[in-house]
């Protein structure tokens, strides 16, 4: 007797599903090793963990929560390279990151060694006071139990990587306001979603877990991201009351951009940053594209056109997954790419005019006018002991020299005019010094040399100008608008603490400045009164 095998379509599909549905079920109930990702109970697994100053938190002073108060387990922590399996193009926007080396960067982890060997505050509890700044720098190895003088917690690729993909996508609260990484995870909870079959099997299950926008709408807020860029040193680490260092969350939060429903990752995770700010300038109301470069201020870091291999060096050694899913020419590529993004939003950020008031043979007077037209917040913002920016005027005579010029820069010595209108906080240590090191365990107080300009508002400085006898009209004044990510001392923590030693004098890099801005305008001159051109 001869039978027919022939299998209809519908047919097909029914039994493919009830096969996949009958592997995910098995899957779930039965599937052991991501099973073992549940979290360590401290009391019971990790009794040498120190927890000095509270037992309902084991990551304090930094703010993280995760269900159930445990750590996660660091055998189970899956790596971006993990995720690049299927998220080849994600991984590689966020390799040329700045969040992808928030821990290995080596500037941060000098800085870091700085505060716990080199502080008059560390103390003994001085490597639990890390945390506070690893929470951020370095989450999953806090969250894994680093941080501790005895750390039990095993090699694992993740745990060297900065900020990764696994802590955005599986947060399910934040609380901006508090800071120093004031984030709640569902991580203990993600184990089941991350085996490859199921992944395979469930892909929607996958997606929900790892939770997009679409599925948790904490993905697209501000709120996320003020979580980490909100840093408040606790009293704890030193000093009887909490000092602000950044509060780049809460600028936000008062201005008109989130009254308008401009949250940072419109701009900071759109493809273009420079381009989308510019066309908030025009009034226009762009669409949100996503993109994982988390596009910031951090040009130094992506130096690649510069500093070639060394650029590697300093991002604390070439990303993960180097060779496998990038080369290292792609990279490098990648990271100019970087590079010239951040200096596009950087020039997108602000606008500078001259304000001509009065002119003789003796002095002119006038005022530059600096608007902050394009950041959602302060600027500039961050830590802002090391960012900063400042004006420059130049008066040129008739014949084209310079018979003025308030906030030179020396580029042999990374040295700033004293003079100059600067905006920069400067942290003051016990004895009133200036503290330009970022030794932020030793602070005592704060104040700003000239504070920041808040979103959609201008700072009017005003400058009289001395001229020389004789000079001749008409002058040519100039004015700029500069910015610097660190200040050169910062690199004395990278000198005395770096080790390997890097392959080049880090002392003899300068920091380099980026010209946002810059306009003129000319001055007739006359011998008691003066007409004023138009402004540039």
């Amino acid at each position: 007797m001869k039978i027919n095998l022939t299998v209809t379509r519908p047919v097909l599909r029914l039994v493919v599903v009830s096969v996949l549905a009958i592997g995910v079920f098995v899957a779930l109930t039965a599937y052991t090793p991501w099973k073992k990702n549940t979290g360590i109970d401290v009391a019971k697994d990790l009794t040498n963990y120190s927890m000095p100053w509270t037992n309902n938190s084991p990551f304090y002073p930094s703010e993280w929560k995760i269900e159930g108060d445990k750590l996660i387990d660091w055998r189970g922590v899956p790596s971006a390279t993990f995720c690049a399996e299927c998220h080849e193009k994600e991984y590689k926007e966020w390799a040329s990151s700045i969040h992808a080396i928030t821990g290995p960067d080596v500037l941060y982890e000098n800085t870091i060694t700085k505060n716990e060997l080199g502080s008059k505050y560390g103390g003994e509890l001085t490597t639990e006071k890390v945390r506070w700044c690893d929470g951020c720098h370095e989450p999953l190895a806090i969250l894994a139990g680093e941080g501790t003088p005895l750390p039990v917690v095993g090699p694992n690729e993740a745990l060297e990587e900065g900020a990764s993909c696994v802590i955005c996508h599986t947060a399910i609260e934040s609380r901006p306001l508090i800071g120093n990484g004031a984030l709640t995870l569902k991580f203990n909870e993600m184990h089941r979603f991350l085996d490859p079959a199921l992944i395979m099997a469930a892909p929607k299950e996958h997606a929900k877990a790892m939770q997009a926008k679409s599925h948790n709408p904490l993905m697209g807020k501000s709120e996320l991201c003020g979580a980490c860029h909100t840093e408040i040193r606790p009293t704890r680490v030193n000093g009887s009351f909490p000092i602000h260092l950044q509060e780049t969350f809460d600028e936000w939060r008062l201005s008109d951009y989130a009254e308008e429903g401009v949250q940072c990752q419109h701009c900071h995770m759109n493809p273009d940053p420079g381009e989308y700010v510019a066309a908030l300038k025009r009034g226009e109301k762009p669409k949100r594209v996503v993109s994982h470069r988390f596009v910031g201020n951090n040009y130094v870091l992506t130096m690649a056109e510069q500093l070639g291999n060394k650029i590697a060096e300093l991002r604390g050694g070439w990303v993960p997954g180097t060779n496998k899913f990038i080369s290292k020419e792609e990279w490098l590529e990648d990271l100019k790419k970087q590079h010239g993004l951040i200096i596009k939003l950087l020039k997108s950020a602000a606008d500078i005019r001259i304000k001509p008031k009065s002119a003789n043979n003796d002095e002119a007077k006038i005022e530059v006018v600096v608007t902050n037209s394009g950041a959602g917040h302060y600027l500039p913002t961050g830590p802002l002991d090391q960012r900063h920016m400042w004006i420059e005027v130049i008066v040129k005579d008739a014949q084209g020299k310079m018979i003025y010029n308030n906030g030179w820069f020396d580029e042999k010595k990374g040295v700033i005019d004293p003079k100059a209108a600067l905006y920069i906080k400067h942290l003051y240590q016990d004895d009133g010094k200036i503290d330009p090191r970022h030794i932020l365990f030793d602070i005592k107080s704060v104040d700003y040399a000239r504070h920041p300009i808040r979103p959609k508002e201008s700072d009017f400085v005003p400058y009289t100008i001395p001229l020389p006898k004789g000079v001749k009209g008409p002058l040519k004044v100039e004015a700029k608008l500069w910015y610097r990510l660190a200040l050169q001392d910062l690199l004395e923590n990278t000198a005395e603490y770096q080790d390997p030693a890097l392959s080049f004098d880090i002392l003899k890099f300068i920091v380099p400045r980026v010209l946002m801005v810059e306009t003129s305008t000319d001055l007739e001159l006359h011998m008691k009164t003066a007409s004023l051109k138009g402004m540039k």
